[in-house]
């Protein structure tokens, strides 16, 4: 390798890579039922359950708490965030267990906030798994040394039955799918990313 006398710089030859690149076009989703099964069930879900099951107990209800706060924006298109989350948490949630309403000001601001903010919880606040052995002292929404503690697969799996019923209520009411398929098509923008070989 020799080194250019104006410029000291190596004078190798880089070769041709071939690239692969990435184009976003916008996503258009031909009905409610593709969005549901693309967005829903393989990116959320499919998400959640990747990271419950590799263990990834922070970035599991990090996306839960995420993706309760985009739901409630469905049903309320405007309003606070807080707002939405708690509509979600209300309509979906406390069905399945009341303290989710009772707690929904610590869960918003301690859990969710705190999470895709600043990447941590909030002291007086943790997760625990129900199918680890060495959690068997905790409980859903018990209070363990002074900070309330969620169990993460309970809170997952009330977050599947949630958005079941949510899609139940969407199916039923042609408004609100209305509503629900334009928000996706029109406010939100997403994109959907399209492979290419260059």
């Amino acid at each position: 390798m020799g080194v250019s006398k104006k410029t000291a710089r190596p004078t190798w030859r880089l070769r041709k890579l071939k690239f692969r690149t990435m184009r976003i076009n916008p996503y258009k989703p031909k009905d409610f039922d593709e969005f549901w099964e693309s967005r829903v069930n393989k990116w959320m879900v499919d998400g959640i359950r990747s990271c419950v099951v590799s263990q990834t107990n922070i970035g599991a209800t990090t996306l839960i708490f995420c993706y309760i706060d985009f739901f409630g924006s469905l049903l309320k298109r405007r309003g606070s965030p807080r707002e939405r989350f708690y509509i979600m948490v209300d309509k979906y949630f406390a069905p399945y267990n009341k303290k989710y309403n009772t707690y929904k000001c610590t869960l918003y601001e301690n859990f969710r906030c705190s999470l895709v903010h600043e990447g941590i919880m909030k002291k007086g606040t943790g997760i625990f798994r129900s199918d680890n052995p060495e959690d068997r002292d905790y409980q859903h929404f018990g209070n363990h040394n002074g900070a309330l503690f969620l169990d993460l697969i309970q809170l997952s799996n009330d977050f599947y039955s949630a958005i079941k019923d949510l899609k139940r209520d969407i199916d039923s009411d042609k408004k609100l799918k209305n509503r629900v398929l334009k928000r996706v098509r029109d406010d939100l923008k997403w994109s959907l990313p399209e492979e290419i070989n260059s």
